[in-house]
């Protein structure tokens, strides 16, 4: 269990944070900037709070009124950097071993991390997917209470971060330990996160389980900061047990993501996700006519960029089944949106 509070101010700063979470990974979310990497030094004892308490797994680091501040070798944390920090002139066992007397463990971490090959080898003669396996396992050789990673794969490619965030999942289950990531990629968070923090600005703006959280943004503020990009103002005219009607102003009614405290009536935001576009109508579904302004090919996508009550909106067609879907660019063409994924956000200033 993490208890987090802190407050500290900087020159032209503040960082006022507070969340509760027993996820085996939690993920501090937020564009650059935004205190995330703060928070994790102040629970590393990096950084020291004016005001706060910090606690992991009921173990007290820090408590500003009974004053209580342990340095940072008594709080046992594992810190991942996003540059790997290791030592130039060891090698990858002796990396491994700093902090550590338990040489059963550091051999048993070599072997689970896959890196017993490059044992002797020093960093610079190693790859980085290799480099992000030492660091994690030097991190983890001593027994730390929490592990903290902060924005450690930033820098890899996609294959890399997929095959790491497998190990890291294994290291969870193998060593129990708690996890707080940072990050600011959305797809990371959905892969490895139990439980988001959406930070804004030094302070906590929304927390919850990804999902969650990322079809029921709190505002649009957050929409944004989520990655939603296409956004339709309208009116909710109906409220039903699985969805909820919004009349757009073009007089269209679009079927949507039920959403708690709207109302008939209220001014709402409909977000159309790129993944919300359905193969066929169907009874969960919307139709639409649009105009489709342009067409583009990857290798897993086909993006398709149509024009929606005079606003752009981007839709994702797998690249196998976009022949099921005749488009020109410049015509009208019919669609479906699939309402599980049209997340509705309320509007208050409206």
């Amino acid at each position: 269990m993490l208890k987090i509070s802190v407050q500290k101010r900087f020159k032209g700063f503040f960082l006022d944070v507070e969340f509760s979470s027993d996820a085996k990974v939690t993920a501090l979310f937020a564009p650059s900037g935004s205190g995330k990497s703060l928070t994790l030094q102040a629970v590393a004892g990096l950084v020291k709070p004016d005001r706060g308490r910090i606690e992991v797994n009921g173990r007290l680091f820090f408590d500003s009124e009974r004053g209580v501040n342990l340095p940072p070798q008594r709080r046992r944390v594992g810190y991942l950097f996003q540059d790997y920090a290791l030592f130039p002139h060891m090698t990858v066992i002796d990396n491994v071993r700093f902090g550590s007397d338990d040489e059963k463990l550091v051999k048993e971490l070599l072997k689970i991390l896959e890196i017993e090959e490059i044992r002797d080898k020093f960093p610079s003669e190693i790859s980085g997917g290799q480099k992000q396996r030492v660091a994690l396992a030097r991190a983890l050789a001593t027994r730390p209470n929490i592990l903290l990673l902060d924005e450690p794969f930033s820098a890899l490619h996609k294959e890399l971060k997929l095959s790491l965030y497998r190990e890291i999942k294994k290291i969870q289950e193998l060593f129990g330990v708690p996890i707080i990531l940072v990050s600011h990629d959305i797809d990371e968070v959905f892969e490895l996160a139990d439980f988001l923090v959406v930070m804004e600005k030094g302070r906590v703006v929304q927390t919850g389980e990804p999902f969650n959280v990322f079809m029921n943004p709190l505002n649009l503020r957050v929409a944004k900061l989520l990655g939603h990009r296409s956004f339709l103002r309208g009116e909710v005219v109906s409220i039903g047990r699985r969805y909820i009607g919004v009349k757009l102003r073009s007089g269209v009614t679009l079927r949507c993501r039920k959403r708690e405290g709207v109302g008939v009536g209220d001014k709402v935001f409909v977000s159309v996700l790129p993944f919300s576009l359905a193969l066929s109508h169907s009874v969960e579904s919307s139709r639409l006519v649009v105009l489709v302004k342009k067409i583009s090919h990857s290798r897993e996508f086909t993006r398709i960029e149509v024009e929606i009550e005079k606003e752009r909106v981007e839709l994702l067609i797998p690249s196998s089944l976009s022949p099921n879907f005749i488009m020109e660019e410049g015509r009208p063409a019919t669609i479906y949106l699939f309402a599980d994924f049209i997340p509705v956000i309320p509007n208050p200033g409206k």
